[in-house]
């Protein structure tokens, strides 16, 4: 299976950067005492990005912000609250510490921006092969119990932690209806092939109709052909199953998903190819740079210290007669060049 995980990224991007999504999500498992804070109908995407080069490697960038309800505060202006959306496939110790980088920079350019600083909930959605996350304090990283008078000086914030390695399938589908559904469900299971295939139907659960969510469905699709080594046999199957999950009776429909999903992988293929051809081409050149390595050991081994061929062949570990291949070859050379 492939293991990048920009493979990740891209599927999450192009699942949360949906403000359905983000909505869906904040709509189902924000806390109650937050949630009631917010006008989450007036959600809206933040463009351009907070991540300094240094936490490119570890956020996503999915960023919304959402004005606080106006209530009988008086405020006089909308201040708002922004979320930042990222995933894991691994556990990551470091993750609080990721997390603090991101806010200072964040708030650091609201301030260069001459924009009022505004609250950050960071929102982690795990989704590893192999092992839950428990979530911790910062001081936990420092590797043991810090005395109370010393707390004081440890920064202390929170982020909001799904962790879809722990949910159950139930719990997934019971998130009312809409696309965060299928995206947990893709994530939750991009580590089971076999079992997507064999529950196509929860997997694309509500993907059916209408057709306006086709787009979504290549999406899908592509992430789990990214990440899945399925044999020929297997992607005839998806082809044959995936109409019946849908539920679909408009086959040209399906067929333009399916024409998709091809165009996009045969690109990938394309892209596979190149690179096993390049690397076969760098591992050839560092395979003859080896020979000639190796063959001048060898004649430095005859020439200098004289030494066996047996001797030499243990050394380099070859084998006598190859030494005295490379030793004969070398004669002939320095007799044909006299």
């Amino acid at each position: 299976m492939n293991k990048n995980p920009k493979q990740h990224d891209e599927f999450f991007k192009a699942s949360f950067g949906r403000q359905d999504v983000a909505t869906q999500y904040l709509n189902e498992l924000l806390p109650a005492e937050i949630k009631q804070e917010l006008s989450i109908e007036k959600l809206e995407r933040v463009n351009g990005s907070f991540v300094s080069p240094s936490l490119k490697e570890y956020f996503s960038d999915v960023v919304y912000r959402c004005p606080l309800q106006m209530g009988s505060s008086k405020r006089k202006k909308e201040v708002f609250v922004s979320f930042i959306f990222e995933h894991k496939s691994n556990y990551d110790v470091w993750t609080h510490l990721q997390l603090l980088r991101y806010l200072l920079d964040a708030w650091d350019e609201q301030r260069n921006q001459k924009q009022d600083l505004t609250p950050i909930i960071p929102i982690v959605i795990y989704h590893g092969e192999k092992r839950a996350w428990k979530k911790q304090h910062l001081s936990a990283i420092f590797g043991f119990d810090l005395p109370e008078s010393l707390k004081a000086f440890v920064p202390h914030f929170d982020y909001l932690f799904t962790d879809l390695f722990s949910m159950e399938d139930r719990q997934i589908l019971e998130l009312g209806h809409g696309l965060l559904i299928n995206t947990f469900m893709m994530f939750k299971h991009i580590w089971e092939p076999e079992y997507v295939l064999k529950h196509l139907e929860l997997v694309f659960s509500g993907l059916g109709e209408p057709t306006n969510k086709d787009e979504f469905i290549v999406t899908m699709l592509v992430y789990f052909l990214k990440n899945t080594d399925l044999a020929q046999e297997k992607i005839d199957e998806l082809k044959r199953e995936l109409p019946k999950a849908l539920n679909r009776s408009d086959m040209s429909t399906y067929d333009r998903i399916i024409l998709n999903v091809k165009q996009e992988f045969e690109g990938l293929l394309a892209e596979s190819e190149s690179a096993r051809l390049l690397a076969e081409k760098v591992a050839q050149e560092e395979a003859q740079r080896a020979e000639v390595d190796r063959r001048l050991t060898i004649l430095n081994l005859h020439k200098i210290l004289k030494i066996s061929t047996n001797q030499i062949a243990e050394l380099t570990n070859t084998t006598n007669e190859y030494v005295a291949q490379v030793i004969q070859e070398a004669e002939e050379d320095q007799t044909n060049q006299n």
